[in-house]
């Protein structure tokens, strides 16, 4: 019976490994045929007999090792058996080490699970720390840092490398966000803003940058605000002024120098006014030109047109000059044969204003013109006092429509108005001095004085007239002026000394204001007191030195303006220079500089 029958015998199964000799054998091969049996009594009577003839017997050489090789040789029943006992056990012997091999891995399963996940997030955690090298921060496709890190976390939560590399992570975003707002990329800044505030959950840094995007949205609403405003008065033809559309753009561009809205906007600014100021060269009117060219100059720099337009107006003011000196030579030749005025074209008076016609501002011209009406006054003063009245009336007239402000024509004026009233009064006093040639016993009447009425009026308009020209107000406000308070003054004693001296006297005052204003370097308050002067003694010819002084500081400041390149500032200056005095040599030769720039 076999130990498996004995064990069914007990109510026991044993377990089995099979026919361990057939283990190499595929499943479902026949079972070779079982060895011959071999009685085991026959098997111990030929032990014994060998064994007997083994000490009978002379040993055979080998010793007894060999001997018993060869009693097994002789017992076995097959030459092939040994082999194939050899070659069961095998499988047996790998069988065995699996299972130590496997029991060895169950007692230390814990210690080979943790192998493979530390293998696995090294390696993410240098494919996170490349990618965050290179710039790869976020992503959807599991190769970005922020991706990896957190992969890595995942494994592992509390892993310092990858806490570490996820700060890095935001501090990277945080710095694209700045980035972003220095391109004005506003959108690429709100992003990485978030995704850095995810990652950091805050802190100074965070809130600094989130500061200037909250500026720049406030900043931006302005500027859409603004533009709406320039586009609206860009339609309504507003293109000027502090609340023009040129200005509205200029506000857009100093807080978004790239918008394009408003670039496209002063193109279209600088179209209208381009057309404008070719407009105005084709009617002759070149103050008006050159303001246009000035104002686009500061507005637009950049205009394409700009610096052809600038040589148009700088070659139309050289013609113009041409042409105001032609008449202005014209005017002086008829000066000097005494013909002041007439009905043609060949005396002072008709040439000055051919001169002014062509440039209304030309300083020459006007004073010419002051210098006519002067030699009228001349003529009405030598009339007056020839008596004849009428005369002096007529060329005072004139002289009024040419030069009214005049201190020596209010002078003349006032004189005349004592001659008529002399003139009246001599018939009456004719036939008084016949009453009383008739009459010896009547009185001789007094002379005739002011009453005491005008004389206080009089009194009173002198010393006003003396604060106002004390106080610079010598042509404004109207009425309240020193010229207007002494010409009142001389309506009623039209030889009135006082009043004669103080009118006489505001062309001193009006220069000495002058020569302050330019020293403090306000040159449109000097110009105004030039005007002043010119209108008070037109035909003074010292102001003509004033004239200069005053044109050598306009160019002074256009050379500054060329020099620090405000070409705008430099025309306008220019402009001003030239109406002050067209020959000098310094404004040609930066009207030749500014043209060539």
């Amino acid at each position: 019976m076999s130990p498996n029958d004995r064990s069914r015998d007990r109510g026991r199964t044993e377990p089995s490994l099979g026919d361990i000799d057939r283990i190499d054998e595929p499943a479902g091969a026949p079972a070779p045929a079982p060895p011959p049996r071999v009685d085991a009594d026959a098997r111990r009577t030929r032990e014994r007999v060998a064994h007997t003839d083994d000490d009978v017997a002379m040993p055979p050489p080998g010793g007894a090792r060999a001997r018993r090789e060869r009693a097994a040789a002789a017992a076995a029943p097959s030459p092939e058996r040994p082999a194939s006992r050899r070659r069961s056990w095998l499988p047996a012997i790998i069988i065995l080490v699996v299972i130590v091999v496997g029991a060895l891995a169950w007692i230390n399963q814990d210690r080979l699970r943790a192998l493979f996940p530390r293998t696995q997030l090294n390696s993410m955690l240098d494919r996170a720390d490349k990618a965050l090298k290179s710039g790869d921060l976020e992503g959807h496709d599991g190769n970005s840092a922020r991706e990896l890190y957190e992969a890595a976390r995942a494994l592992e939560p509390d892993n310092d490398r990858a806490l570490n590399g996820l700060q890095k992570v935001g501090h990277a975003e945080l710095d694209r966000a700045r980035q972003a707002l220095a391109k004005g990329d506003r959108q690429q800044a709100e992003d990485a803003l978030s995704d850095a505030r995810e990652l950091l959950g805050g802190g100074q840094d965070v809130d600094a940058v989130a500061a200037k995007l909250d500026a720049i949205r406030r900043s931006q609403a302005q500027i859409e605000d603004l533009i709406v405003k320039a586009q609206d008065a860009l339609a309504e033809g507003q293109l000027t002024g502090n609340d023009g559309a040129a200005a509205l753009y200029h506000q857009i561009l100093d807080a978004d120098p790239d918008n394009a809205i408003a670039r496209h906007g002063l193109d279209k600014i600088g179209d209208v006014l381009a057309g404008q100021a070719r407009q105005q060269l084709k009617q002759n009117d070149l103050k008006a030109a050159a303001d246009t060219v000035a104002q686009m100059s500061q507005l637009m720099p950049n205009y394409g047109d700009l610096p052809s337009l600038r040589a148009s107006v700088v070659q139309a003011q050289k013609q113009a000059d041409a042409q105001v000196q032609q008449h202005l030579d014209a005017a002086k030749q008829a000066m000097s044969a005494g013909h002041f005025t007439g009905d043609g074209d060949d005396n002072a008076l008709a040439q000055y204003r051919a001169a002014l016609a062509v440039d209304a501002d030309n300083a020459e011209a006007k004073a010419g013109i002051g210098h006519v009406a002067q030699a009228l006054v001349v003529q009405a003063q030598a009339a007056i006092e020839a008596g004849s009245a009428d005369q002096a009336a007529q060329l005072l007239d004139q002289a009024a429509k040419l030069t009214p402000k005049s201190a020596d024509l209010a002078a003349a004026q006032s004189q005349l108005a004592a001659l008529k009233k002399r003139q009246a009064s001599q018939p009456a006093a004719a036939s008084s001095a016949s009453a009383v040639a008739s009459d010896d016993s009547a009185p001789a009447a007094p002379a005739s004085d002011l009453s005491p009425t005008d004389q206080a009026k009089l009194d009173k308009l002198l010393v006003r007239a003396k604060v106002a020209a004390q106080a610079g107000d010598i042509m404004s406000p109207p009425g309240a002026c020193a010229y207007d308070l002494y010409r009142a003054a001389l309506a009623i004693d039209g030889n009135n000394a006082k009043a004669l001296s103080g009118l006489q006297s505001l062309t001193h005052v009006s220069e000495q204001l002058f020569t302050k204003a330019l020293q403090s370097g306000d040159l449109d308050k000097a110009g105004e007191d030039l005007e002043t002067i010119d209108q008070l003694d037109p035909g003074d010819s010292a102001t003509d030195d004033l004239r200069h002084q005053l044109a050598n500081a306009w160019l002074d400041r256009a050379d500054k303006a060329i020099d620090q390149g405000q070409d705008g500032q430099a025309l306008k200056a220019l402009a001003q220079a030239r109406k002050l005095y067209p020959d000098s040599p310094r404004l040609k030769a930066m009207y030749a500089r500014l043209g060539g720039a």
